[in-house]
């Protein structure tokens, strides 16, 4: 990691309690998980596969019949990954669907959804038998989404390119998901350590839009139902200080449900003289050294 980068990161210091060893993860290549598609093929017969072809590949406990692959393996080459039968995604990027816990037969938005890896995730997790839609400004990544989505064979999606600001009608949803723009501070391991470096003002500038999304998607969201909130960056300005803005009459924070073993930190009350809501501790912070994985931030909001 260039001194510059690690300058950058420097300015966490307060929130991670091993500097070293989050540094030190934050360089290294990143290690991506292969999960198997139920609706092709037994997902026991297909992790078999997947540990034929590469035997370092090492069992996750979910999603059922994943496994965590090295860096320096290619799945997306796999005769397997082009038949549907397997994909690939990096491993934090699992957690929001886990903790946002989709049902069969539920309407669920994907506010901001291209490429789509989580959006795919949602429709495996309610059988392919949600309503699901889509939603994305880019025509180009939602090309991508359509791709993945024939290529996986789910029915249940259905795709729309707008803005998430304006999405229109007065449709509620029982879940919505908001992988909300943001500055990919925690992406590092993705580019051999490098970070896009922010201009003075970025985080703010990026923290208005995120409120706005966040927002509409709660009024998206029917009284009871749940978004999901997540984003790749570790800024509290894009994270604690986006879940205040939220009134506590719109909303609560729900401590989140994640798979058995996972290492997070819990949100952070105030930053550099900020103070947050009380709540936000329910939020978790997932750093590169605590799994081995990407930088991630994850809460859970219930619609009052």
């Amino acid at each position: 990691m260039k001194g510059s980068d690690t300058e950058h990161l420097l300015r966490y210091a307060d929130l991670v309690e091993d500097m070293s060893a989050f540094l030190e993860a934050a360089s290294r290549p990143l290690p991506r998980v292969v999960w198997p598609n139920p609706l092709k093929a037994d997902p026991q017969e297909i992790t078999e596969l997947i540990l034929v072809r590469c035997p370092r590949a090492r069992p996750l406990s979910w999603p059922p019949g994943a496994c965590l692959v090295p860096a320096e393996e290619n799945p997306g080459k796999w005769p397997e990954f082009h038949l549907g039968l397997i994909h690939c995604q990096e491993e934090v990027t699992l957690y929001p669907v886990f903790a946002m816990a989709p049902r069969p037969g539920e309407a669920i938005l994907d506010m901001c959804a291209a490429p789509g890896n989580k959006t795919v995730r949602i429709g495996l997790a309610t059988k392919d038998a949600a309503r699901i839609v889509a939603n994305d400004l880019s025509w180009q990544r939602l090309r991508a989404l359509r791709d993945m989505n024939d290529r996986l064979g789910l029915t249940c999606i259905g795709v729309r390119r707008g803005n998430g600001l304006h999405i229109p009608g007065e449709e509620r949803f029982d879940r919505v998901l908001l992988d909300a723009p943001c500055t990919g501070e925690g992406t590092s391991r993705k580019s051999q350590g490098w970070i896009r470096h922010q201009k003075k003002g970025d985080w703010n500038k990026l923290s208005g839009l995120q409120r706005g999304l966040l927002r509409r998607a709660l009024n998206l969201t029917q009284p009871g139902g749940l978004v999901i909130y997540c984003t790749c960056t570790f800024a509290p300005e894009e994270n604690e200080w986006v879940l205040s803005g939220i009134y506590e009459s719109v909303a609560r924070m729900e401590p989140l449900e994640l798979p058995e073993g996972v290492r997070t930190t819990p949100g952070v009350t105030d930053w550099k003289g900020m103070r947050f809501r009380a709540d936000v501790v329910h939020a978790s912070r997932f750093w590169p050294h605590q799994n081995n994985t990407g930088g991630f931030f994850l809460a859970a909001l219930r619609k009052l």
